[in-house]
């Protein structure tokens, strides 16, 4: 995965690409480590967890048009619950909020569950489910993307969320 996506006229493009490496996963904490520890104040014992270095997880990186890491997420799944994943610690540089780069992590996000991780729905096509935690100041971000957004309100890491969910069908 190593495409060129447009946020919207007018802004950057973005390159999407998988982590692969021990060095990629590094620009991802650096950049959750900014949003997560140092903006929002989450303790970094609860940001960094063994699910990042699980052979179930798999996590992207968003760069804008200079090489710059401007957007990050991670894919949970579990053998056990085929067709459904996790989306977590998407997280957007403060400088490229609003341009289309969260977008493009969740697009990317969305089209590795679907391609690696559904399963034949009822009609046969494939389908996958996908589930997120998402911060209360951040639902309406998800609703735009088409995530039901469900639930009480829970803390987690201190900060308010909600439940979401999306299926997507090839």
């Amino acid at each position: 995965m190593s495409a060129a996506t447009p946020a919207a006229p007018g802004t950057p493009r973005f390159v999407v690409e998988r982590v692969r490496d021990t060095a990629g996963l590094a620009e991802a904490h650096a950049l959750r480590l900014a949003v997560f520890v140092d903006e929002q104040h989450v303790p970094v014992e609860e940001e960094i967890d063994d699910l990042d270095t699980a052979p179930t997880t798999t996590h992207v990186l968003v760069r804008d048009a200079a090489g710059a890491v401007v957007g990050t997420g991670r894919l949970l799944t579990d053998p056990a619950h085929p067709g459904e994943t996790h989306v977590g610690r998407v997280a957007v540089a403060a400088s490229a909020r609003g341009t289309g780069a969260g977008a493009a992590v969740m697009r990317a996000l969305e089209e590795l569950a679907l391609a690696e991780h559904a399963v034949p729905g009822p009609d046969g096509r494939p389908t996958v489910r996908v589930e997120l935690s998402a911060q209360v100041r951040a639902a309406g971000f998800y609703e735009r993307l088409g995530y039901t957004v469900h639930g009480p309100v829970y803390l987690d890491a201190g900060i308010d969320h909600r439940d979401a969910a999306k299926a997507l069908t090839a």
